[in-house]
């Protein structure tokens, strides 16, 4: 399905560009998000959060290329989304953070919901769609 590998290969575009952005560009997402600024100690943090969102993103790249060998990816995927939401709105809902960064996690939400339902119209994974 040609929507599916669309799908997938702009949730890996996004998080490529979010991970990326962490990574080289921290003061410019502080000022969009209205976040405060990261210590030079604590970049490390962010850094390695960020390299987490761009493995998840050859993830998705993969998911794109062959679904039923790396739907998993999909799987996982939607469940590290979600955490991501319900980790900003508990931020938000505290006040520690604005609405941007809420805002740009309803990009999660949404690759989470449509990785689901995506799996859920696939149907049940044959034996060689499992990771090896």
């Amino acid at each position: 399905m040609a929507y599916r590998r669309q799908i997938f290969i702009t949730a890996a575009l996004f998080n490529w560009v979010i991970g990326g952005a962490l990574i080289v560009a921290m003061p410019l997402v502080e000022g969009l998000l209205g976040l405060a600024p990261v210590t030079a100690s604590d970049k490390v943090f962010v850094d390695l959060f960020a390299v987490l969102v761009i493995a998840f993103g050859v993830g998705y790249w993969k998911a794109a290329m062959d679904f039923q060998q790396y739907r998993l990816f999909a799987l996982w995927g939607a469940w590290a989304k979600l955490g991501v939401v319900a980790v900003v709105c508990w931020h938000f809902i505290n006040g520690h953070i604005g609405w941007p960064l809420l805002a740009l996690s309803g990009g999660d939400l949404f690759y989470a919901w449509v990785f689901l339902a995506l799996l859920r119209n696939a149907g049940q994974p044959s034996a060689q769609g499992t990771l090896q």
